[in-house]
C-alpha cells in the first residue's frame, strides 16, 4: 500500500494573517510506501491548528505546538507499536506541546489570550490509526462514497451536532458554535481527546482540516466536501480544490485542509 499526503492553505478575503498551520509526515507532501523503512519505523502524522482567530498570537500559537509535535514525533521510533501504546506516546507529547505553547504565550502580555486548535491523526502498520483533536478543527474520513466525521466539536454545541439533535443551521443560530470549550492556550481546559477506535485501509481518504475549511457556517458544507472527494484525484489536487471551493463559498476565515489518501500497490485508491 501506498500513501498520498499533501496540504493547501489560504488566507481567506477577509483576516490580514493565516494564523493556520499544517504538519503533513516527516517532511510535507508524499507519496508513502507502507514498506519503506520510514513508515516502518514512524508511521505517519498529519495535523492542522488553527489559531485562535481575534487575538493576537494565534499564528504563533498554532505553529509553535506543530513544531513542537513534529520535533516530538519523528524523534524517536516506534516500529510495531500498538494503538493503545501509539495513543499513549502521543498523549504525552501533547501534553509537552501545551506546555510548549503555554511557555511561548507566556513570554508577551500582549499573547496572553492567544490560543490554538488542534488535530490530527497518526497511521502505523497494519492498520492502526490514532485520531486527536482539541477545539472544532475536524478529521472526517470519505469511504466507499460515504464521508464521516471522526471528531466532535468541543463546543457548547458539538455534542448536539454530532449526534443530530440539531442541524448545523440550528447550531450557527445559537452563536455557541463557535465559542471553544477545549484549545491549547494560556487558559481554560486544554486537554487533547484522542481516540483509538478507528483504523485504515485502502479506499480511505482522510482530510484533517480547519474549520474555515469546514466548520459550523463556514467554508464548504459536508455535501460539498463528499462531492469533491468522491470525483477523485490525487492528495494534493483534492486540497487545493477544497480550499479554494471553501474560500469561494465563504472566505471569511483562513482555511487549512490536509488530505491522506490510502492507495494499493498500483495506485489505485
Amino acid at each position: 500500500m501506498r500513501l498520498d499526503a499533501a496540504a493547501w492553505t489560504d488566507i481567506g478575503a477577509v483576516r490580514a494573517r493565516n494564523e493556520d498551520a499544517v504538519l503533513v509526515g516527516r517532511a510535507g507532501a508524499v507519496m508513502l510506501d507502507t514498506a519503506a523503512a520510514e513508515f516502518r519505523d514512524y508511521g505517519m502524522l498529519v495535523a492542522v491548528a488553527d489559531g485562535m482567530g481575534g487575538y493576537a498570537g494565534g499564528d504563533i500559537a498554532s505553529a509553535t505546538a506543530l513544531a513542537t509535535l513534529h520535533a516530538l514525533y519523528y524523534g524517536e521510533t516506534r516500529t510495531g507499536a500498538s494503538a493503545e501504546e501509539l495513543a499513549a506516546q502521543l498523549a504525552g507529547f501533547l501534553v509537552r506541546v501545551q506546555a510548549a505553547v503555554a511557555a511561548r504565550l507566556a513570554r508577551e502580555p500582549e499573547l496572553a489570550e492567544a490560543g490554538t486548535t488542534i488535530a490530527g491523526i497518526a497511521l502505523l502498520s497494519p492498520d492502526v490509526l490514532v485520531v486527536f483533536h482539541a477545539g472544532d478543527s475536524r478529521v472526517l474520513r470519505a469511504s466507499g462514497g460515504f464521508l464521516r466525521a471522526l471528531t466532535v466539536d468541543h463546543t457548547p454545541v458539538g455534542d448536539d451536532l454530532a449526534t443530530g439533535r440539531i442541524t448545523e443551521s440550528e447550531a450557527a443560530a445559537t452563536g455557541l458554535a463557535n465559542r471553544l470549550t477545549r484549545a491549547l492556550g494560556l487558559t481554560g481546559d486544554n486537554r487533547v481527546e484522542i481516540d483509538t477506535q478507528w483504523h485504515w485501509g485502502v479506499g480511505d481518504t482522510f482530510l484533517i482540516g480547519s474549520d474555515g475549511w469546514h466548520g459550523v457556517g463556514h467554508g464548504l458544507t459536508r455535501a460539498a466536501l463528499r462531492e469533491v472527494v468522491n470525483a477523485g484525484g490525487d492528495a494534493a489536487h483534492l486540497a487545493r480544490i477544497l480550499v479554494a471551493r471553501a474560500i469561494a463559498a465563504d472566505g471569511s476565515d483562513n482555511a487549512t485542509v490536509a488530505v491522506v489518501r490510502i492507495l494499493d500497490d498500483g495506485g489505485t485508491p
